[in-house]
């Protein structure tokens, strides 16, 4: 009985915390604030109703005793606002925006009922300004991430424009406030995206990104003092949630073409041509060329309550790599002949090992076919429940693909081909 108590005991345990986890989220926003007379007055049991102006999905919350109000659990877009309260006017707000792990501040100002009522309208875009958190926090919104210049396209570099961001080396790290950049952590939609062996974001160097710039509606970079919901992490943590499906049917096309044949040539990249004692070395320009294209599309099932989203993204790289030597044009010198005759190393053997290694030297074939699906499905169940489930798929091929850097010191038998597939698989239920 004593064992059985224990384990009973800890199974409690286990479910509160569970319970006190979920109550938290780190894939949604909330609108709060207070509600005032026009004296300045707090006004108590005023209600508060707000609707996504792109799914219809309400919200509604009731003020305190001291006029305050929070509604929770709002999935980031732009919503409208009415408060009703006893002997006053109706308030409205429109274009009030919603970010993620962000709480949307209002200081809501009633008129007192007239004949035939008073109502106040506001119709101007309400500013996301944060007065009640403590964290230090960037959100890059949809702008942000559609109209700024990024190279290749991987959403989560934008990381490296907000406060006390730098790389963190040459494998496309970064770091917060100074820590390593292995001490991060980076979610998607609420799922884990770290690479757990190297403790990175998914895809490392050696793909270009795991979930499509298309895909990402918005995310929030938290440098320091973030509450406990977003965890592991001793560094900073990047949160993101993906694209969803609203009333109206919405689309995006994208191509990118990227030749270096306009560009310069790599300042490190050359060839050893000749045979030894007789060769030299030369500028080399590879072919270096990457598409990038694809599509999203989002809209209704059943409006109101049934939306879906799809994004196809796909990469094709033709990148040859060099095999580039460091030891110079291998002409030996007279005293390194005089030391390899001396250990009984023939003309014709040394002539041999360097051809070998001149050989090891060149151009090696490279190229790089990438293709990431995710469809996602909302579902608005009701008032009190919305179930969400999005599946990315990620099928990376590149041959001699291992060594991605431009210039490799090694030989061209030495490449090692790179093949990922990613599966992810995300299903919420909030209530």
């Amino acid at each position: 009985m004593s064992k059985f108590f224990r384990l009973a005991l800890v199974a409690v345990a286990l479910c509160m915390m569970s319970m006190m986890a979920m109550a938290q989220s780190t894939v949604d926003g909330a609108i709060g604030g207070t509600v005032k007379d026009p004296n300045g007055a707090l006004v108590p049991n005023a209600t508060v109703t707000v609707k996504n102006e792109e799914t219809n999905k309400e919200g509604t919350a009731m003020t305190d005793s001291e006029g305050r109000f929070r509604v929770v659990q709002l999935q980031p877009g732009s919503y409208s606002v009415t408060i009703d309260a006893s002997g006053f006017g109706t308030f409205t707000q429109s274009k009030v925006i919603v970010e993620v792990g962000r709480v949307t501040s209002l200081d809501v100002p009633l008129a007192v009922s007239g004949v035939g009522g008073q109502q106040v309208e506001v119709t101007a875009e309400a500013p996301v300004i944060n007065t009640t958190q403590q964290d230090f926090s960037t959100n890059i919104n949809q702008t942000s991430i559609n109209e700024l210049p990024i190279n290749g396209r991987r959403w989560s570099n934008f990381a490296l424009l907000t406060p006390g961001a730098v790389p963190d080396g040459a494998f496309g790290l970064i770091s917060f406030r100074g820590v390593s950049g292995l001490l991060n952590n980076n979610t998607v939609d609420g799922g884990d995206n770290n690479q757990a062996f190297f403790s990175e974001e998914r895809g490392r160097t050696r793909i270009p990104y795991v979930i499509s710039q298309a895909s990402i509606r918005e995310f929030q970079v938290n440098t320091s003092n973030y509450s406990a919901e977003y965890g592991r992490a001793a560094g900073g943590v990047v949160n993101a949630v993906t694209k969803s499906g609203t009333n109206e049917f919405h689309g995006q096309i994208f191509f990118y073409d990227r030749d270096n044949k306009w560009g310069a040539r790599n300042a490190f990249s050359f060839l050893t041509v000749g045979t030894p004692p007789n060769t030299q070395v030369i500028g080399l320009k590879p072919t270096d060329r990457r598409l990038q294209f694809g599509g999203v599309v989002g809209g209704p099932i059943v409006k109101d309550k049934l939306f879906f989203f799809f994004s196809y993204d796909q990469q094709k790289q033709k990148f040859p790599a060099v095999a580039a030597e460091t030891l110079g044009t291998y002409n030996l010198t007279a005293a390194q002949i005089a030391t390899l005759n001396s250990r009984g190393v023939t003309a014709a053997q040394r002539a041999a090992a360097l051809a070998f290694l001149v050989n090891e030297t060149g151009t090696v074939p490279r190229n790089r076919d990438q293709y990431i699906v995710l469809p996602k499905i909302d579902w608005q169940i009701n008032s009190s429940n919305t179930f969400s489930a999005t599946y990315n798929r990620l099928r990376a091929n590149s041959p001699a693909g291992v060594q991605s850097q431009a210039v490799v010191n090694r030989g061209i038998t030495s490449f090692g081909d790179d093949f990922v597939n990613v599966d992810s698989f995300n299903a919420r239920l909030t209530s």
